[in-house]
């Protein structure tokens, strides 16, 4: 390992003196307002309060990081990264870089008592964090918390990564006061944790569920365990993660062997059966457990300890995640995830006897909402509450964007009661709960307007789901980084803005021009994704408008974001004019994108022509004939246009089966189910045209 050069304070007289004008060490700079604004589109997410006037020119080799006495693992991860990037320092430094919480500077006077005040009363103030410059030859990056110093770090991580292999480094004289508004943010599931964790970490996303918690094999008579990522555990808590373990949906169990070992433990009856997700085409039909069984709560509690003795401070423990019920009077009496419920939170209080600090959280049914308000009301409000694939169930029509709204829960978090939401929409999907397609996305437009909601709702947790086991950075890069920005500053920079900042982190030829495109295309691609596109394809709704001569409603459903139909053409217009700024880029990807969008379009328009003239026309005569055959071939050409726009994104992306689902087996190919469910939806149309309405 590279020596990392850190300065440790021999006593406070350190910390306090760089707050008094040092001597002139390197040479200072002033910053127009463009410059300025031009550095800080480093920065993701965007601080809510900077002042940047000036910088600081210092050779490198000649910046010191001084951590403070009796530091923590968080200041300590903080100085490593920052000398990480900076490189050893070869000689008298000329410029002081002080990390640390500093409460003995504080109640000596050394800060403003004001500073300390202002940050104890930000939001989420274990997070918040102040960057203050010292004359012309310090930087005091400091916090009332571990957390906070180390998200301090980050920011400056940023400000340096444009010069830090030069031989002049540049380095802000910046104040910055930062908090994030949204307490927790991150991912359910994402691949490669030992790189996406430090990569998720490094823009200040604090969530991610632990890729694998293994239950090992029940065996009757003997002790239960689980296997944890306990190194990869401790590597996110050292950057400000929680690297959250879970015990898996109740209904999942049998794979941990419970039922071989244990068939009293068995749901009884068929109507014990959680069934399959759509995407999920074979396998287990995942059979809930008899909850109420005293060996169940005691296998709870040993696993929950197991996980308490390993270190872990917070389980997320998961009910059934479909409706299925246990036959038995016990459990119809009260219901499944009633005693789901109890059963964990009667282990959670047997292992607080034994780890105080302990905590779980309860991850509600992802499909109903039946009994969730016994659930949550007999939860103590130690126990937090999450929720997710609740998008359908809480979508309430309404314009200019729908709203989504659950009354009981946002009761309780009105009332204070911690809840989080996994549906922060990261992917081409309207509903989370159903990824079947791996499809592009290069917008926020959608994820903002969710954020915001949550946070009016006053939620504490954002996640998002990313479903694919490779190329999850390639294709949701952009909406990840999203999340970071708008869950940690909602008002600050705008989405082109965001994108801008985004291009230039990711060192695009043309930063200014990515904006463009991204703020023409994004507004298109959350009206087509989030109007029940594609879904709508693979579950036939076209086919069955269709064939049941149903008149299409524009503004609702499957042409949810279609009011008139002038729509469909300016909505074209507007893939024009973004395919126009694309295909100017070196990176094919964004055109691609562009392709398969309109081409979405094109197909709503058509199926809408088809839809219309089938409910409104007897076709009896030879014109209306040749004007469902005209869009019959509107369809044909619309469909091919769009497999064929799949299919060239997706073998761009690399060879081999990387967007098969980890879950769902080697046979589904989520690309390829786009494909198909546009090829089927057009076939069966058409057969259905040509065998009853074309003489």
């Amino acid at each position: 390992m590279r020596a990392l050069w850190l300065v440790f304070a021999v006593n406070m007289a350190v910390w306090l003196m760089p707050l008094s004008p040092p001597a002139r060490g390197a040479d200072s700079a002033p910053l127009s307002h463009e410059e300025a604004a031009r550095w800080v589109r480093w920065l993701l997410p965007l601080p809510h309060e900077i002042r940047l006037e000036r910088k600081v020119a210092v050779p490198r080799g000649r910046i010191a990081v001084a951590l403070r006495p009796g530091a923590g693992p968080l200041e300590q991860q903080a100085a490593e990264e920052i000398s990480s990037l900076l490189g050893a320092a070869e000689s008298k430094p000329l410029f002081t870089i002080l990390v640390g919480i500093q409460e003995t500077a504080w109640r000596r006077g050394a800060l403003p008592e004001a500073r300390r005040k202002r940050l104890e009363s930000l939001p989420n103030r274990d997070q918040a964090y102040a960057i203050l410059p010292a004359g012309d030859s310090a930087l005091l990056l400091t916090a009332i918390d571990g957390k906070g110093v180390y998200y301090a770090a980050r920011t400056l991580c940023q400000f340096l990564e444009p010069s830090a292999g030069q031989r002049n480094v540049d380095v802000p004289l910046a104040e910055i006061t930062d908090w994030p508004d949204i307490e927790e943010r991150g991912l359910w599931n994402f691949p490669s944790p030992a790189s996406w964790a430090p990569w998720m970490a490094s823009l200040k996303l604090n969530y991610g569920k632990m890729s694998n918690t293994q239950l090992k094999t029940v065996e009757r008579g003997r002790k239960n365990g689980v296997v944890i990522e306990k190194s990869l555990y401790d590597l996110a808590r050292r950057r400000a993660m929680r690297y959250m373990p879970y015990l898996i949906h109740m209904n999942f169990l049998d794979s941990s062997g419970l039922f071989r070992a244990y068939p009293e433990l068995a749901g009884r009856g068929d109507e014990a059966l959680a069934g399959r997700y759509f995407a999920h085409k074979s396998g287990s039909q995942h059979r809930v457990p008899f909850a109420a069984h005293p060996q169940f709560q005691k296998i709870i509690e040993e696993w929950l300890e197991d996980m308490a003795a390993q270190g872990v401070d917070e389980v997320s423990c998961w009910l059934s995640e479909r409706p299925a019920e246990d036959q038995r009077p016990e459990t119809t009496a009260l219901g499944q995830s009633v005693l789901e419920a109890r059963a964990l939170v009667n282990g959670w209080r047997e292992v607080r006897k034994r780890y105080p600090a302990f905590r779980i959280r309860l991850f509600l049914s992802t499909v109903t909402t039946e009994r969730d308000y016994r659930v949550v009301a007999e939860a103590p409000p130690e126990v937090r509450i999450e929720r997710a694939c609740a998008t359908a169930l809480e979508r309430v029509t309404h314009l200019p964007r729908d709203l989504f709204r659950y009354p009981l829960l946002d009761q309780y978090a009105a009332e204070g009661r911690w809840i989080a939401s996994y549906d922060v929409p990261l992917g081409a999907n309207a509903r989370v709960d159903t990824p079947e397609y791996m499809l592009p996305q290069t917008s926020v437009h959608r994820l903002r307007d969710y954020l915001v909601q949550l946070s009016e709702r006053r939620y504490r947790g954002a996640y998002g789901m990313l479903a694919w086991a490779e190329k999850a950075r390639e294709t949701y890069g952009f909406t990840t980084a999203g999340l970071a920005e708008y869950a940690w500053n909602l008002n600050g920079r705008d989405t082109r803005e965001f994108a801008i900042a985004w291009a230039t982190r990711e060192r695009m030829e043309n930063p200014e021009a990515f904006g463009e495109w991204a703020e023409t295309l994004g507004p298109v691609e959350f009206d087509v994704y989030d109007s029940d596109f594609p879904i709508a394809y693979s579950w036939g709704k076209f086919v069955r408008l269709i064939r049941e001569r149903r008149r299409p409603y524009l503004g609702e459903g499957v042409f949810r974001y279609y009011t008139s139909p002038r729509d469909f053409s300016e909505k074209i217009a507007a893939c024009d004019r973004a395919m126009a700024i694309a295909e100017r880029f070196r990176n094919p990807y964004f055109a691609d994108e562009t392709r398969i969008l309109r081409s979405y379009v094109r197909l709503a328009h058509a199926l809408y022509e088809i839809a219309e003239q089938v409910s409104t026309d007897s076709l009896e005569t030879l014109a209306a004939q040749q004007k469902l055959r005209q869009s019959l071939r509107g369809l044909q050409a619309a469909a091919e246009e769009n497999t064929g726009a799949i299919r060239t994104w997706r073998t761009r992306l690399g060879p081999a089966d990387w967007d098969r689902s980890p879950n769902a087996g080697s046979s589904v190919q989520r690309a390829l189910d786009a494909i198909r469910g546009t090829q089927t939806t057009f076939s069966e149309i058409r057969d259905f045209l040509e065998g009853r309405y074309f003489y």
